[in-house]
């Protein structure tokens, strides 16, 4: 008996130790995104200011090209004179070639420099956050998604990991909207631990409620939607893009042409529209043995149906239909708003079977 209590006793002590351990680790996770974020900021300025130089040195370059026009002199101006954007093209900006062709953003050694690290920032974030959830799934005995705050700090890590991929195949284009992953992971964290403090969620527990204690289950349902939240978060960042840029061409010189953006969120949205519609079907199948029912129209079930039409018609109007340009901005706008509503607002504002989220 006393052989059983120190055991019991040391086991305690081991899984205290790994939930320390494991708070350590997204506090690291949060510093460090704080890091990536004044990175990526900084990057954003320099490559805006960089594009804003290029762009006035190259119309004087063709302002004094048309001043003298036709002769030897305007012709050693227009090679690389004083003030030309050969000179500066030569001496400071980087033009890397993009992996699809696409007009590559002016950059500097220094801009660059700051780019990747952000990146590798973002890749130890990333790490530090699932290893915090690895930690707390041992601690806890079930996947860390029972609640807000859990399911928060994992859409997180899958927000950043979801965008790091996507940076690591097409570097500087991608990147350009790397402040705005940033900024909501910082918002996500942050609404994370209001809710983990207020509904005093931090501290896991072993004990669940009957509906969430088929662990498989529990596991692949809420990691694909999961998922498909991050994708659908990065899609929108490539909307906002396509809004900024007219629907067309490249108006703003340090952001992705629209074209580039229109590609980029129909790769987000092509992995993470599947991923939804197998949410639904879990999700279905699991309600019928826990309620009795395969669906109710439960707030939780009808949004996120939702959610998956509008990018349905998303799908739909620009592979079948065509759509490009302002169209399919909104289009990726409307589904980030219908995803936040399914994510926050009925977990806040709408009574559902589904408030075990806080």
């Amino acid at each position: 008996m006393q052989l059983f209590m120190v055991t019991a006793s040391s086991d305690t002590a081991a899984l205290q130790g790994l939930a320390t351990l494991s708070k350590y680790l997204f506090t690291t996770g949060l510093c460090m995104i704080g890091v990536m974020t004044v990175a990526y900021l900084w990057y954003t300025i320099g490559t805006a200011r960089l594009a804003r130089q290029v762009a006035s040195q190259e119309q004087r370059q063709r302002s004094k090209g048309k001043l003298a026009q036709g002769t030897r002199q305007a012709a050693a101006v227009s090679a690389g004179g004083e003030g030309g954007v050969a000179t500066l093209m030569r001496s400071e900006v980087i033009l890397n070639e993009q992996p699809d062709g696409e007009k590559p953003i002016p950059l500097n050694r220094s801009l660059v420099a700051v780019g990747r690290i952000g990146t590798t920032v973002g890749w130890f974030a990333t790490l530090t956050l699932i290893l915090s959830q690895v930690l707390r799934t041992i601690v806890t005995r079930h996947a860390p998604w029972s609640n807000l705050f859990e399911f928060s700090v994992s859409f997180t890590a899958a927000l950043l990991l979801s965008y790091l991929i996507f940076e690591a195949r097409f570097h500087e284009r991608v990147r350009a909207w790397g402040l705005y992953v940033c900024l909501l992971s910082v918002v996500t964290l942050v609404i994370a631990i209001y809710v983990g403090t207020t509904y005093n969620l931090i501290t896991g527990s072993a004990q669940l409620i009957p509906a969430l204690q088929d662990q498989p289950i529990l596991t692949l349902h809420v990691s694909m939607a999961i998922f498909a939240y991050a994708l659908f978060s990065v899609a929108f960042g490539t909307g906002l893009i396509i809004l900024l840029q007219g629907g067309s061409g490249q108006r703003i010189a340090w952001l992705p042409s629209a074209e580039a953006a229109d590609e980029l969120g129909y790769k987000a949205v092509i992995i993470g529209f599947p991923l939804l519609a197998l949410n639904l079907i879990l999700g279905a199948y699991w309600a019928n043995y826990a309620w009795g029912h395969f669906w109710s129209w439960d707030p939780k079930e009808t949004s996120a149906l939702i959610t998956w039409l509008i990018y349905a018609v998303y799908l739909h109007a620009r592979g079948i239909r065509g759509w490009r340009g302002k169209r399919i901005g909104w289009l990726l706008v409307i589904g980030f708003a219908a995803t936040l509503f399914t994510y926050y607002g009925v977990s806040f504002l709408v009574p559902s079977l589904h408030s075990y989220a806080k």
